[in-house]
């Protein structure tokens, strides 16, 4: 029995920590006034946390009245 209940287990969780990953992924998009959904497929085919990386980097969190964020190019 527990032989049956410890890999499903761990497949669980493993399926959970994915999500988790993801779904910050598409958060600090939308914090950034962008869509989730490109930046959810830069991350199946390059990594979520180079995207991560990335909208920390260049994208500014925008207010709730603005619609597209900014580009950082410089450090302001």
């Amino acid at each position: 029995m527990l032989e049956a209940l410890l890999p499903l287990l761990i497949f669980t969780l493993v399926i959970l920590v994915i999500w988790l990953i993801f779904s910050v992924v598409g958060d600090m998009a939308r914090a950034r006034g962008h869509s989730p959904w490109p930046w959810w497929i830069i991350s199946l085919c390059w990594s979520p946390f180079g995207s991560m990386l990335v909208l920390w980097i260049f994208f500014d969190v925008v207010d709730e009245g603005q619609v597209w964020g900014r580009v950082r190019l410089s450090a302001e």
